[in-house]
């Protein structure tokens, strides 16, 4: 009974304002893949007229098998983007529908780590407390309402987690054996940062299992990493940003000291700056809780170990990226948000002593207070495309032609494509000539402009500015909210 209230409480921390904030460029990125089109919208000539504008939506797009061959310039495996057609193909493209299924697979990990943590250490009041870390972090209720791969990713692995323990407890079996390597392949062909969950996997099945159960455990493991490097392995690509959400002034040890925390008790509203914000005294208490405390308990808790090691190996892979590339990936919650299950486990733990067996009460509180204060803010703000996409549909008329320019999170030749699909998402598919705009259109462009009977200039960023792409042309009316930040030109 107290599940289904922490599983209801839950889902309504995320669903009451999943469509307060239209999606914003990532979850644009995400559904543009899910459609099997890949990067072709990228491949379109920029600062030329594109006649018949490129198709983009998912209605007459390719079957879902051309999403594996699509994924040309993505840093993440097929497997969410595939799901994500199934559900579109289903349930429609819709925001809420779309992010609903972020928000089932965040639900269904509230679940599933109630039934490991109970099944690894035979204690429901733990179980109970693990769940509930995972239905009130706010970083759990931001990603429950992304169209992202984040809550796939630990919905995997905690089923696989699952297998694990049940092997553990009562023996192997080969149904078991191949469930536990079908889903160790789901979860590499999720995300490429799974492969510090799938080490984590492999080493508890070392230390844990003897003899023939270990060979079989262990061999399954890695049969299934294997078969997902072979299967996408001649896809594999470096897209990541050295140096990406580099903070100044700040050491990595605190980024590391400061996981825990972000995870579980984030003061920022918006979790895309989920960054180093904890102060010393937090970061270093919940740090010492997650990462040395389980050594410590191990004895009388031998469960602990699959717990640490997730977070250990979950962690330390970005960690050890940071320190190979002098980059700050830490700094990005996302890349350390599979991590998460293992310090809710934790976390769920009395500590010894009389104090210590009301910790988990205490920050189970903290939890409480920081996702009910982010459901009351709600999401962070994003460009609002319906308000442009409303005004495209209603005002641009046959015979008009559209120059797309950039946005704000990407930058030079992917800005306007991405804006384009954004656009056409909410005013349904463009039927008239466009053009993807970055730079000053040739005088030769121009003069095939004039054939036109009005020439719109659509951006969203608050420097777009039509005299750099049109020079000479008259601006006849300006629609916006008036700080910049949605551009609409209407020339001619």
């Amino acid at each position: 009974m107290l599940l289904i209230l922490i599983v209801a409480f839950g889902a309504f921390l995320r669903l009451d304002q999943i469509t307060k904030q239209n999606l914003w460029l990532d979850e644009y990125w995400a559904l543009c893949l899910a459609t099997g089109r890949g990067s072709a919208i990228f491949n379109e000539p920029l600062n030329r007229i594109i006649e018949p504008p490129p198709d983009v939506g998912f209605q007459g797009a390719p079957a879902w098998w051309h999403i594996w061959n699509g994924i040309k310039t993505a840093a993440h495996p097929p497997m969410y983007h595939i799901v994500l057609r199934f559900w579109v193909d289903l349930l429609g493209d819709g925001d809420g529908s779309i992010r609903g299924m972020s928000t089932l697979f965040s639900l269904g990990c509230v679940v599933l780590l109630y039934i490991v943590v109970r099944e690894s250490s035979g204690d429901n009041l733990q179980a109970l407390i693990a769940s509930a870390f995972m239905a009130l972090a706010p970083i759990q209720i931001y990603y429950g309402q992304q169209v992202r791969p984040y809550t796939m990713i630990q919905f995997i692995a905690l089923a696989a987690a699952i297998v694990l323990i049940s092997i553990e407890k009562r023996g192997w079996s080969w149904p078991k054996v191949i469930g536990l390597g079908f889903t160790v392949l789901l979860l590499a062909l999720t995300h490429y940062f799974s492969v510090g969950l799938i080490g984590a996997f492999a080493v508890y099945s070392l230390i844990r299992f003897r003899g023939g159960e270990r060979l079989a455990v262990f061999s399954a493991i890695v049969v299934g990493a294997a078969i997902a490097l072979a299967a996408w392995g001649p896809h594999l690509g470096d897209y990541s940003v050295s140096n990406y959400g580099r903070i100044p002034d700040r050491s990595l040890l605190h980024l590391v000291l400061s996981v825990p925390q972000r995870l579980t008790l984030e003061s920022s509203e918006n979790p895309l700056l989920l960054t180093d914000n904890g102060s010393w005294s937090l970061v270093i208490s919940m740090s010492v809780m997650a990462y040395l405390v389980p050594l410590v308990m191990l004895r009388r808790r031998p469960y602990l170990l699959l717990w640490w090691l997730w977070i250990v190996c979950g962690t330390g892979l970005v960690f050890l990226i940071d320190l190979a590339r002098h980059s700050t990936l830490l700094t990005v919650t996302r890349y350390v948000v599979p991590a998460a299950p293992g310090f809710y486990a934790i976390l769920a733990v009395p500590l010894p002593g009389r104090i210590g067996k009301s910790s988990p009460w205490i920050i189970l509180a903290g939890a409480l207070v920081f996702g009910v204060d982010y459901w009351q803010a709600g999401p962070p703000d994003s460009p609002d495309f319906k308000i442009i996409s409303n005004f495209v549909r209603r005002e641009i008329s046959p015979g008009d032609l559209v120059i797309v320019t950039g946005d704000y999170y990407f930058a030079g030749d992917l800005g306007p494509p991405l804006t384009y699909f954004a656009i056409a998402h909410y005013a349904g598919p463009w039927s008239g000539p466009v053009i993807f705009g970055t730079a000053r259109i040739s005088d030769r462009e121009q003069l095939r402009l004039r054939r036109y009977r009005r020439v719109w200039v659509v951006g969203i960023a608050p420097d777009s500015d039509t005299q750099k792409i049109l020079p000479g042309w008259r601006v006849n009316d300006v629609h916006g909210p008036g700080e910049g930040n949605l551009l609409w030109y209407v020339t001619k």
